[in-house]
């Protein structure tokens, strides 16, 4: 999300990333971690939540997150009441949390907002195989997003579990993409999250047709084409570095990053500009 140089959201610039966004393909905007809805106060949430309903086009499908701490998801929800959004996500937590807690956690906000809710899955078995399918088997997950780091993803015993348990084409990769090829093909997911989408949207539409008409080599040809911006997002900060890089694609004016994230410095804003030529010339 893009703040002005005050640090308010900025309705115009904001509205400027989403256009960029849909005119590329994309017609959902998921608001998370890439937007820092970690840290949004609740004066900010009501505003950003306004502007995402009223800026997007009428046929996306807008998603805003709550959380992660349990008393901001009860106030949060509250906020939300006043929207009609179809569903949220839960930022993910893993410290001072239990699988069945977050259970619990999910049956009250999904039953408070009266919807369901896309679970984040971010850790590995933080939430157990059993607990989330008992969510989605009582109708309380309308997605699950699956974003389990691993050095090798076509070896992750946890996910195969999930997905021996879980309809399939409700699990969606969310490492952006880089995994969504293994995730999709190897096994099964419905689709993927992006986060280079933001500033290459239209690659990213293109991975996932190609994914879809399963023509392999093709996708991995459009993945290896992310590789230059994805490899600084895993090295130097995965959120910071996208908040920059869509300003320096000259999309829109992201302005500051808030605490507790940091500005990249000078040296890194270097490096996401070539990572930048290096995608377009790409393309």
């Amino acid at each position: 999300m893009a703040r002005s140089a005050a640090g308010a959201l900025d309705r115009e610039e904001n509205t400027k990333i989403i256009r960029h966004i849909e005119q590329g393909g994309i017609s959902t905007l998921l608001y998370g971690g890439n937007a820092i809805f970690y840290h949004l106060t609740l004066a900010e949430y009501r505003t950003a939540l306004e502007l995402i309903s009223q800026c997007a086009a009428a046929d996306t499908l807008v998603i805003p997150a709550i959380g992660p701490a349990y008393g901001t998801m009860l106030d949060q929800a509250e906020i939300l009441q006043d929207f009609d959004f179809p569903t949220a996500m839960i930022l993910p937590q893993r410290d001072v949390v239990s699988s069945a807690g977050i259970a619990s956690a999910v049956r009250k906000i999904a039953e408070r907002l009266g919807k369901p809710i896309v679970l984040y899955l971010k850790y590995d078995r933080t939430v157990s195989v059993a607990d989330a399918a008992a969510l989605v088997n009582d109708g309380l997950i309308s997605a699950i997003k699956y974003a389990v780091v691993r050095e090798d993803y076509t070896q992750d015993d946890y996910l195969r579990e999930l997905t021996d348990k879980v309809d399939t084409s409700l699990i969606l990769s969310g490492l952006g993409d880089q995994p969504a090829i293994v995730h999709m093909q190897d096994f099964g997911l419905g689709g993927f999250t992006t986060g280079c989408g933001c500033v290459f949207p239209q690659l990213s539409v293109a991975l996932l047709q190609a994914i879809q008409a399963k023509k392999w080599d093709e996708a991995e040809s459009i993945r290896e084409q992310f590789l230059p911006l994805e490899r600084l997002r895993d090295s130097l900060g995965p959120i910071s570095i996208l908040h920059r890089a869509t300003e320096l694609a000259g999309i829109a004016k992201t302005g500051p990053i808030i605490p507790l994230l940091s500005e990249p410095d000078d040296a890194i804003k270097t490096r996401i500009s070539a990572a930048l030529q290096q995608m377009s010339q790409a393309k």
